[in-house]
């Protein structure tokens, strides 16, 4: 995820075509194409809308109903992914970018694409379906090398140790807050950040928040040599995890002026102590490597035989310095690639290409999409995906692409606790691939033996398939959440499972794989799936809407959700055609009148029943 936070964005700019000024009207001609975030109502760095806690095994839809479909096709293709991943070889990998704090372009990023270059090629895929691309300006590129903080001892006594980390392998490397300037061995005074006042030379400011704006008013601002700041929010259980830290940003690159140290809570404790005593001081030694580079991606291609037809498109970032955010992203999609390349084959071969995407986030998604000369048909995001359940207890997500749930939430759908995201209702566009992931996840969970938890939620941004929704191409995110070591010193290997990037990888390969290579059948899968969703949906819509009419609700009100779900299913519908192999126009538009009709039958007797009750 974003490294700043999930809401990381600027409110999009309609008007010049989103926060890429001007960058999205050239893809598919229309920024109007789906829904888009217009605001930004929580993140990170705010209070949580609810506390953590695991989520139970999702129902929706219900496909314990006799007419649930069985996409027998779709069921096959998650079987042979599964089959053909490899989990020892995604742990791996997890383990190779572990060692690293990557953050756009450093050392450690370009290691880690390095890897997957040259574990793409040593698997079989040809020169000219791999290559890493120079994407992005050239900026510097920040990388920690060792740094400490330690609470210097009263009367000759030993300092106390407080956060140390001798390479960027370290349990403690994410204290050091990324654009922290190489600083000798010193000794300051600390302030808090209430009392500080400038001059602030030779002393360093503790307080608690935002580290960019810390040190924007201490040390630009009052000429302070750093900060020291707590920045965990609720989700991550500061009050369990008492020595925990979430990393953060000075600058997101080169070098700032001085430094900043991201600390937990029993360092923050510590330190309030010792002031409260009287004056107080640290001792900070810090070394940092800094150098130009760009935001590199790879991109491995797997080719079809329509070669001017839209490719799907899979991508993980890279950056972040987590095993899970995004380590297991990484490590998933690797993986995926060597799979699909074994099984797409036969009738399953790809009609459309599938491009896998490794880099930035944001950025590569955003720079490739304006080198494409035929946009995508979709994008599927793998952010956070190896979350262990027995360890983090957190459900797999998709996050589905804005629909009517995002304007009106309502139960059985709730956001994450991340927040919710502000979408304007008049720009959402019915598509199918929402229901379509959570079709194959429901056939992933089928082949366990013990419950899968997963859902999916409203529209919230913030990962790459904001980049692709931007530009009118459909996208979900597959992630997991909560998971209170997010973003913090314990996001590492521990916490990652094989099995579990297994499961998510099968889930959105199995759907990639049936865009790319659809036949006549797949398109009656499909339309099966999208029309037993919708009905679900709007009898969910229905019953809501007749409890809240109970309780005084307004008719109207109800009655536009309820239609605005009724379109969305409509649109969805008549967005299957694309799905359809050259020649099969005429035969798959009569199918989809079919099931058009079908659907409007449906709808009435509902939307009647609704608007009669009470």
């Amino acid at each position: 995820m974003l490294s700043s936070s999930k809401h990381a964005i600027a409110p999009l700019d309609v008007a010049r075509g989103g926060r890429l000024a001007g960058a999205r009207l050239g893809t598919n001609g229309c920024l109007l194409a789906l829904g888009l975030l217009v605001a930004c109502s929580a993140g990170p760095g705010s209070a949580p809308t609810r506390s953590s806690r695991a989520r139970p095994v999702a129902t929706w839809p219900d496909v314990s109903r006799p007419d649930a479909p069985a996409p027998a096709r779709l069921a096959r293709r998650v079987q042979a992914l599964s089959a053909a991943f490899d989990e020892d070889r995604a742990m791996r990998t997890v383990a190779f970018a572990d060692q690293f704090f990557r953050v756009r372009g450093n050392r450690g990023y370009r290691k880690t694409l390095e890897h997957v270059e040259t574990e793409l090629r040593a698997s079989g895929f040809p020169e000219t379906e791999v290559r890493t691309l120079a994407l992005g300006p050239v900026r510097d590129a920040w990388t920690p090398v060792r740094a400490s903080l330690a609470l210097v001892g009263a009367q000759g006594t030993p300092d106390e140790p407080l956060h140390a980390f001798a390479d960027e392998r370290g349990a403690d490397r994410a204290t050091l807050l990324v654009g922290s300037a190489t600083t000798p061995t010193t000794e300051l005074e600390v302030v808090l950040a209430e009392n500080a006042r400038p001059p602030l030379a030779g002393k360093v400011v503790l307080g608690r928040g935002d580290p960019a704006a810390l040190h924007r008013t201490y040390v630009r601002g009052g000429g302070a040599a750093g900060i020291l700041t707590l920045n965990l929010v609720a989700y991550h259980r500061p009050e369990t995890h008492r020595d925990a830290a979430q990393f953060g940003y000075l600058r997101s690159d080169g070098a700032a002026a001085g430094f900043g140290f991201s600390i937990s809570p029993r360092t923050d404790e510590r330190l309030r102590a010792a002031l409260a005593r009287g004056p107080t001081r640290v001792r900070v030694s810090v070394e940092v490597t800094v150098g130009p580079s760009a935001a590199t991606g790879v991109e491995c291609t797997l080719r079809g035989t329509e070669a001017d037809a839209p490719p799907v498109v899979l991508v993980a970032h890279v950056d972040e310095p987590g095993a899970n955010d995004n380590a297991s992203g990484v490590g998933a999609l690797l993986e995926l690639a060597r799979a699909l390349r074994a099984s797409a084959t036969g009738e399953h071969a790809l009609r459309r290409s599938i491009v896998l995407l490794w880099g930035q986030e944001n950025e590569v998604a955003d720079a490739w999409l304006r080198m494409q000369p035929v946009p995508p048909m979709a994008g599927l995001v793998l952010d956070m995906v190896g979350q262990d359940p027995a360890v983090v207890r957190a459900p797999f997500l998709v996050e589905r692409l804005p629909d009517p749930g995002a304007v009106w939430t309502r139960a059985p759908d709730e956001h994450t606790e991340w927040g919710s995201t502000t979408v304007d209702p008049s720009r959402i566009r019915g598509h199918y691939l929402s229901d379509h992931v959570m079709a194959a996840a429901r056939l992933r969970a089928a082949r366990e033996t013990t419950p899968w938890a997963f859902r999916s939620h409203p529209f919230e941004g913030g990962s790459d398939h904001t980049s692709f929704l931007e530009a009118g191409i459909p996208a979900v995110l597959a992630w997991h959440f909560p998971d209170d070591a997010y973003h913090t010193t314990r996001d590492r290997l521990d916490r990652v499972s094989g099995a579990e990037m297994d499961r998510v990888a099968s889930t959105m390969g199995a759907v990639a794989w049936t865009l790319a290579a659809a036949r006549a059948e797949d398109v009656d899968e499909l339309l099966a799936i999208v029309e037993h969703a919708g009905a679900e949906r709007l009898a969910s819509v229905s019953s809501h809407a007749r409890e809240a009419i109970g309780r005084g609700a307004d008719r109207g009100t109800e009655r536009r959700i309820a239609d605005a779900w009724v379109r969305f299913y409509e649109e969805a519908l008549e967005r299957v055609r694309e799905l359809g192999p050259a020649g099969s126009a005429s035969t798959d538009a009569a199918k989809v009148e079919r099931a058009r009709g079908r659907w409007r039958a449906t709808v009435d007797p509902v939307l009647r029943a609704m608007l009669e009750a009470h």
